[in-house]
């Protein structure tokens, strides 16, 4: 029998999460066919992980997570430069098949705050995958991490004349306009405190279809409830 990985999960289409791996799992890890395996925490994925990972072409990405300890200046439960570096492998195919390793339950809850769900669907999911693991301190992270932080692609529509953010690269795809964007805003909200994320991360010819089409519909909303408000204040 088959026996998926503890919390393991299906995010996207080709985008698999778990808490951790055992090799009671492997049978099950190589249906998936995987490509990439993404391990988010404070220790690295075991030796029989790792071997398991080279015997079948599967490339392990570690990002290593400091001692947490809460305190005014260090409340962040994932470093913005681990966030940073494991968007850059959701948002490109080149890495898929993918499985998130992350035993805090948290970046999922990152993503989906870029897929703009709300928040009260994005704590459900984490308390329902973590389960007696869920912390409330996990879910106030989730709630203040602050996207305009990092650097990310942003769409809009072709005819928007709406300013998303320092543009650092363009291109044009299916009526949409993909920019990718430096860190902070612009006027009030940009952030001056630290440089910029290295831009190149992101390859827009290599974003997923899901996140274009999430992308799509929410700047379609926005867009006709602007115009709805507009026609009322007219």
């Amino acid at each position: 029998m088959l026996a998926p990985p503890e919390l393991f999960g299906i995010v996207e289409e080709n985008i698999y999460r778990c808490t951790e791996i055992d090799p009671l799992n492997f049978p099950f890890l190589q249906t998936l066919s995987l490509n990439t395996i993404l391990s988010i925490g404070q220790e690295k994925p075991s030796p029989a992980v790792e071997l398991f990972a080279r015997d079948h072409n599967i490339k392990i990405t570690y990002m290593q997570l400091p001692a947490w300890k809460i305190s005014e200046e260090e409340w962040k439960l994932l470093p913005d430069a681990v966030v940073q570096k494991s968007l850059s492998y959701v948002l490109n195919t080149r890495h898929y098949p993918l499985l998130i390793i992350d035993l805090s339950c948290t970046f999922i809850g990152v993503l989906r705050k870029l897929q703009h769900w709300n928040l009260s669907s994005i704590i459900n999911e984490y308390r329902e995958m973590s389960f007696d693991r869920s912390q409330y301190l996990y879910e106030l992270y989730i709630e203040l991490v602050d996207l305009r932080k990092f650097s990310i692609p942003r769409l809009r529509l072709l005819d928007s004349t709406e300013n998303v953010g320092e543009t650092i690269g363009v291109m044009k795809r299916d009526g949409l306009v993909i920019e990718t964007c430096a860190r902070g805003g612009t006027g009030e909200e940009r952030d001056d405190a630290g440089g910029q994320y290295d831009l190149s991360l992101f390859a827009a010819e290599s974003l997923p279809e899901w996140y274009i089409e999430q992308e799509r519909m929410w700047l379609e909303d926005k867009s006709t409830l602007y115009g709805y408000q507009t026609n009322r204040r007219g």
